[in-house]
């Protein structure tokens, strides 16, 4: 059985892809989920709430994600490209596909910012750990760095890329990149 909450996060995903967040309000959603609103504003507070909680909700998805992959695969690239797959591409791809897109992924910091920052935060230590064994030799970049960096190119990336192949392509170049920086080629 459905939660209440669960409830809530589907009917707005839903009228957050067919509208955009500006034209949604709270009175909408309770509507879509077939509940009064003081119901609605029992479980949320408003429409920012449940938008850091769909945000939120994806990022523990990712989390648990993650923890399956990194277990099974130890390729420093497939790695990375797997933690893009994971955080990136999926969840971009999801909205994608939405008349909103554009206004959903390119203003979602803008609409919740915390959960957002939490987001990046994981995907960042994620980056950053798989990335550790590679800089053990004292690069110019620490992993971190480099995890900071590709994590802040996201943003760019989600609010660009119009279409699947793109962003992978995108993410494909950030990847060689950083394998680049960590693992440098020595000319024979």
């Amino acid at each position: 059985m459905q939660t209440k909450e669960q409830r809530i996060l589907d009917a707005a995903m839903r009228l957050f892809h067919r509208h955009g967040y500006c034209k949604v309000c709270m009175s909408d959603i309770a509507e879509a989920a077939a509940m009064s609103r003081p119901t609605l504003y029992a479980s949320f507070a408003g429409k920012e709430a449940i938008y850091a909680a769909l945000i939120r909700q994806q990022c523990a998805k990712s989390q648990e994600e993650t923890v399956a992959m990194l277990a099974r695969t130890v390729d420093l690239k497939a790695r990375l490209i797997n933690l893009f797959d994971i955080w990136i591409v999926g969840p971009v791809t999801a909205v994608l596909a939405s008349e909103n897109a554009t206004e959903l992924l390119a203003n979602c910091a803008l609409y919740a910012p915390e959960a957002v920052a939490e987001q990046h935060a994981q995907f960042k230590a994620h980056l950053a750990a798989v990335l550790l064994p590679a800089c053990k030799g004292g690069g110019a970049l620490s992993a971190e760095d480099i995890a900071a960096i590709m994590c802040l190119a996201t943003t760019s990336m989600k609010a660009s890329a119009e279409t699947e192949p793109k962003l992978r392509y995108l993410v494909e170049g950030l990847v060689t990149m950083a394998l680049a920086t960590v693992c440098p080629i020595v000319p024979a």
